[in-house]
């Protein structure tokens, strides 16, 4: 309770770099997870902060153009690379800013992916590629609530793994996993072989620069910048429990604070996609043969001029 107490205090002082705080939920923490944002929003725009198991929680917003990434426990920009890259015809993928689980994009055959939608009553799953019953996968919930009636005495899709699956023996939650080489089916509440991949994980990028179990170690009480994000740090409670926060009123985490420099770092986040009209733009590199290309919602990638060519900024593009 102590820690919740201090928690609390800190973020008044937190305050002073910013405050982006909606409304206090009481005793909305039972069994969470302590000190850590974790969302609750299936648009991914808000997030959640607890302070103990009893105690308060508080609701933020995130930042425009930018989502609540379990992962990092932070605001972020998309960090799996491109969410829709076809590899294959006939390819799917759930479609990222939906939170009804009903629409999802299709590889066409000349490789663009377009949108589509699964028929009433039923959801996409994207570990079998195709529309299921509602009734056997859950859009609201990674983890069934064994607590409700509808979930008990029943088994439920793990959405992270083919070979795993939990079970809601009455109301107690149990994790159970399939034989080697087989997978969950919901339908037939029992496991099948996974023959031509029938099940498979859409595996995301593991090389996430911030590692939040980690980053705290030998950081207590300091503020560290978000790599993802030039407007916003992490604040270290103690070894093991990274706080995020954003900076109000247009400024940059810059040498341990909140202000108008702008670190060298930025490279996107200064962009005004509700004025100037695109989806994409091109940056100057401090390379001169080299360019950032900002893409809304994405982190930036780095592209290179052909031989013989360097990047002007007047033009936007290679020149001779």
């Amino acid at each position: 309770m102590r820690l919740g107490i201090a928690l609390k205090l800190l973020i008044s002082a937190l305050g002073i770099l910013h405050c982006n705080i909606n409304r206090v939920n009481a005793a909305d923490c039972e069994d969470k997870e302590l000190y850590v944002p974790y969302t609750e929003d299936p648009s991914l725009k808000t997030y959640e902060v607890c302070f103990s198991k009893t105690g308060d929680s508080k609701l933020y917003n995130c930042p425009d153009y930018i989502f609540f990434d379990e992962r990092t426990r932070s605001c972020t920009v998309y960090l799996d690379g491109e969410p829709m890259k076809c590899t294959s015809q006939g390819e799917k993928f759930i479609d990222p800013i939906s939170d009804t689980c009903e629409t999802f994009y299709e590889c066409r055959d000349d490789m663009v992916p377009t949108f589509a939608s699964c028929d009433a009553n039923k959801y996409f799953n994207p570990l079998l590629q195709k529309c299921v019953p509602d009734t056997e996968y859950d859009c609201k919930y990674d983890i069934p609530d064994c607590s409700n009636p509808k979930f008990q005495n029943r088994m439920w899709v793990d959405k992270e793994s083919c070979g795993s699956y939990y079970e809601c023996s009455g109301d107690i939650l149990v994790s159970r996993n399939c034989p080697p080489g087989m997978f969950f089916d919901a339908q037939t509440q029992a496991c099948l072989f996974n023959i031509g991949d029938e099940c498979k994980v859409q595996n995301p990028n593991p090389d996430l620069l911030v590692d939040v179990e980690t980053m705290c170690k030998g950081n207590v009480g300091k503020f560290l910048p978000d790599p993802y994000y030039c407007r916003a740090y992490y604040y270290c409670i103690d070894e093991s429990t990274p706080y995020w926060q954003y900076c109000n009123d247009d400024r940059y985490f810059s040498n341990g604070a909140c202000s108008k420099t702008r670190p060298s770092s930025c490279i996107c986040e200064d962009e005004d996609w509700d004025t100037n009209g695109k989806t994409s733009v091109n940056v100057p590199h401090s390379d001169k043969t080299k360019f950032y290309v900002c893409t809304k919602g994405k982190l930036p990638q780095i592209k290179s001029c052909p031989a013989g060519t360097t990047f002007n900024a007047t033009k936007n593009m290679c020149v001779a």
